[in-house]
């Protein structure tokens, strides 16, 4: 036997490096499926149409969104060409610039509604997704006919101040910590109460 590969390492000797925080585990079949799928819905197709891009049956595609099938490096190499990114994105190896969006409170200027009293500051400025829009809204006290009808959803959270939200048959008053959520094809409008400025998040889903 070696007696020097036997003596425990010395105080000053080397020890294999422990993994840091910042190395990350394989991704797996599940996690890589919600990619995709997340890609694949912000390229606005659908399982058929990436399934006929990549040569494979929507089904096939399916049960790999789902992490039923671990694609082969073949198909990610294809389902990355498809999507327009990377395989290291398509992996989550690589963060594409326009994965994240920061907007800095400097550049959040308000801007005029139609009826000239609200005013709003567009959250997602840059944002390349559609599926959603946020905005700071600052209420007006109008009274006037404009209403808001639209598709998808709605979301208000009140920052400062309270609002009245005006439907058809009724009206729900906000303060400041209060939330409300309905589908867009609700005819509304939303009225500041009293003389204190208001703000609220708005949140707005395109479907």
């Amino acid at each position: 036997m070696d007696l020097e590969s036997s003596k425990p390492p010395s105080a000053g000797a080397a020890r294999p490096s422990k993994k840091s925080k910042g190395d990350s585990a394989p991704l797996s079949p599940a996690a890589l499926g919600l990619r995709i799928r997340a890609l694949r819905k912000s390229r606005q197709l659908t399982v058929e149409a990436l399934g006929e891009l990549v040569g494979v049956h929507k089904t096939h595609l399916s049960r790999i969104e789902r992490g039923l099938k671990a694609p082969s490096l073949t198909m990610i190499s294809k389902l990355a060409n498809a999507l327009g990114c990377g395989i290291g994105h398509l992996v989550g190896e690589v963060i594409h610039e326009e994965a994240i969006v920061v907007s800095r409170g400097e550049e959040l200027h308000p801007r005029f509604m139609a009826d000239e009293q609200h005013q709003f500051a567009a959250l997602l400025q840059d944002a390349r997704s559609s599926s959603f829009g946020a905005f700071i809204l600052y209420p007006g006290t109008s009274d006037g006919p404009i209403q808001a009808q639209h598709e998808g959803h709605e979301l208000l959270y009140v920052l400062t101040g309270s609002v009245d939200i005006h439907f058809q048959d009724r009206v729900e008053r906000l303060r400041a910590g209060d939330c409300i959520h309905f589908p867009g094809y609700l005819t509304h409008r939303i009225v500041r109460v009293g003389r204190a400025k208001a703000s609220a998040l708005l949140v707005m889903s395109a479907t």
